[in-house]
């Protein structure tokens, strides 16, 4: 592939200077009406050191205002960003939407630079690609542009660019020791891109290779393209037809099943068992905390729930006796306006638990497919492809390790209501009762339909869904923390 590139295309200074003047240019009009269309653009420059994408980078921003783009070097994570998901740091980086965001380097140095130095096992390279081609493909349903670049240099090339310039004292410090092993096992190198670039050049997500031994035809043909893909993208925008919204769904097919008809809302127990039981689960789980800390697994529990099913009073009974300093409680509301301006699972990458502590979320993604759907706030097309991208999600977190347990509390819609008239009654606790949950209540038929179809679609092997009868606070409070203490037990057993 790589080796039918003509690297000896070149561009002389007039054709050059005239060129490159009226890409800079376009490039500044693309850039306004990337913000007027609340664009998200993404320019992925990958490529031999000594390329100088760093120049590239400098052309494509020369007549952009800086307020609107963002340049991004990425080198190997640093000690702090392993603790998370390898894609975890370059989510955090993504443009808001409108502004344009150039990745030097990106996400594929975990299956170049990394494989190179064997800093990952090559059994999970196939794994990582995969993950890859998902979260581009996931930010270009979101609607964004991403425009990625190969630039390529012949081995004679790319050793003379390297000795010019470690024999410049003002540009010595731009060679790592990672460079010249680039240049002294070139060939292998070329094999590791080469797979790389066919097993993630995608339909939403193509890869453009440059030649790149003259650096004037580099800018020309890489600012070219991404003119071109950002005109595209504009002009898919301008052309998308007007959004249907159908209305929600008020019984199940007799295809689907009904789970939660299945769980048995008796399920309870005494006040003397459930001192007994929490106990005794609660002082189990604040072992399991050392033990999750000293082989630094990550755990992530997340709740779902009708309102008023004592989501609350399980957190606080699941975290009573642990360390606070290892642990961190998230409750997720409506998006802000920040949060809004990315892909919707933005907020949720940034807040993962680290490796060695447990993350709780209260409310989570899967408001996508249950408000967010019936509200709604996002579209037919937007939450039918969310349960794809939640499965997506959640292989990639118990991919890298994580012990992921997910909870349904179910409650009666007649023990629901009583707990309303508590609320409403108890001046202490009215601030929990909203106008919000007598609507939701309201809309219990859609809910039901669209939480069995939540279960049906994302409970996979390796991230179920446990649905927890609630109708008793004190079952429910229990078995979560059982359940808690089994997943992570179940990993230590594997360990």
């Amino acid at each position: 592939m790589l080796d039918t590139l003509d690297l000896e295309q070149t561009l002389d200074k007039t054709t050059y200077a005239t060129q490159i003047e009226a890409l800079m240019r376009q490039m500044r009009s693309l850039q306004q009406a990337c913000w007027e269309k609340k664009l998200p653009a993404i320019v992925v420059l990958e490529g031999w050191a000594a390329a100088e994408k760093g120049s590239v980078v400098k052309k494509m921003v020369a007549y952009m205002d800086p307020r609107g783009f963002a340049v991004h070097p990425i080198w190997p994570p640093s000690p702090e960003e392993m603790k998370y998901p390898f894609l975890r740091r370059f989510w955090g980086k993504l443009p808001r939407r409108g502004s344009i965001g150039f990745f030097y380097h990106s996400w594929y140095i975990h299956i170049l630079e990394d494989r190179l130095f064997k800093r990952i096992e090559p059994e999970e390279v196939p794994m990582v690609m995969q993950q890859i081609n998902a979260f581009e493909r996931q930010l270009v349903d979101d609607g964004a542009a991403i425009a990625k670049f190969w630039i390529h240099l012949s081995h004679k090339e790319l050793k003379r660019r390297l000795k010019k310039y470690a024999d410049d004292p003002l540009q010595s410090w731009r060679v790592r020791p990672e460079d010249w092993q680039q240049q002294k096992h070139y060939n292998q190198y070329v094999n590791l891109a080469e797979e790389m670039l066919i097993h993630t050049s995608t339909g939403p997500a193509p890869w453009t290779l440059v030649e790149g031994n003259c650096p004037r035809w580099t800018k020309v043909k890489v600012l070219t393209q991404l003119a071109a893909t950002l005109t595209e993208s504009l002009d898919r925008l301008h052309a998308r037809a007007p959004v249907t919204l159908l209305p929600p769904q008020e019984s199940l097919t007799p295809a689907e099943p009904d789970y939660l008809a299945q769980v048995d809302l008796t399920a309870a127990l005494s006040r003397q068992d459930y001192k007994q039981q929490l106990r005794k689960e609660q002082v189990l789980l604040r072992q399991l905390q050392l033990n999750i800390h000293q082989n630094q697994i990550p755990v992530l529990v997340l709740f779902e729930g009708w309102d008023a099913a004592g989501k609350g009073g399980a957190i606080k009974r699941l975290t009573d006796v642990l360390d606070p300093r290892s642990y961190q409680v998230h409750a997720f509301a409506a998006p802000s306006d920040e949060e809004k301006a990315h892909q919707y699972l933005w907020r949720f990458w940034r807040r993962l638990p680290a490796s060695g502590t447990i993350g709780i979320f209260d409310r989570s993604w899967y408001g996508r497919v249950l408000v967010e759907r019936i509200e709604g706030f996002a579209t037919d097309i937007e939450w039918r492809r969310a349960y794809q991208e939640i499965n997506e999600f959640e292989a990639q977190l118990t991919g890298a390790g994580y012990v992921l347990v997910k909870f349904w509390l179910h409650v009666s819609q007649e023990k629901q209501l009583e707990r309303f008239m508590e609320r409403q009654n108890d001046p202490f606790r009215q601030y929990k009762l909203t106008e919000e949950d007598w609507r939701n209540r309201d809309k219990w038929p859609l809910y039901s339909v669209a939480v069995n179809q939540m279960i049906q679609r994302t409970s996979t092997p390796t991230a179920p869904w446990t649905l927890i009868p609630a109708n008793d606070k004190y079952y429910a409070r229990v078995k979560v923390i059982q359940t808690v203490i089994q997943a992570i037990a179940q990993k230590l057993k594997g360990k």
